[in-house]
């Protein structure tokens, strides 16, 4: 899909967008246990929780900044300035913020279709983490 053929309503709420990534980060980092991995379901839930908290999701935005094109760079700006009524009980709000910035340009690069960059990310800042 192309971002012209969504509707902009998919665009214009980056809260929306940061739903959909923490839904679509956390299928990404399942599914890599799943398959690679043959351990109790308690053991996959612990080792996933690690990876999909909120501070790891800062410290991948943080390596992701410098890389983003205008557009993803736009979602990931209005992100940061959304207003975020609450937090993670295990994060500062710096964290909290800069991981519904993650979560917002994985919302993105999913309802574009991009998902060479979900792979590029996942294989070159998670898979070592798994």
């Amino acid at each position: 899909m192309k971002k012209q053929e969504l509707s902009d309503s998919y665009y214009k709420n980056v809260l929306v967008l940061a739903y959909l990534g923490d839904s679509v980060f956390t299928l990404m980092v399942r599914q890599h246990l799943v398959k690679n991995h043959n351990l109790k379901a308690r053991e996959l839930n612990k080792i996933a929780n690690t990876v999909v908290c909120a501070k790891n999701q800062a410290e991948l935005m943080t390596k992701l900044k410098d890389g983003l094109s205008e557009d993803e760079l736009d979602i990931v700006m209005r992100a940061r300035n959304s207003h975020i009524n609450s937090k993670a009980k295990h994060s500062t709000l710096q964290e909290y913020s800069l991981a519904t910035q993650f979560e917002a340009l994985v919302g993105y690069w999913y309802l574009n279709g991009d998902f060479k960059k979900l792979d590029q990310m996942f294989d070159k800042y998670v898979k070592e983490k798994l």
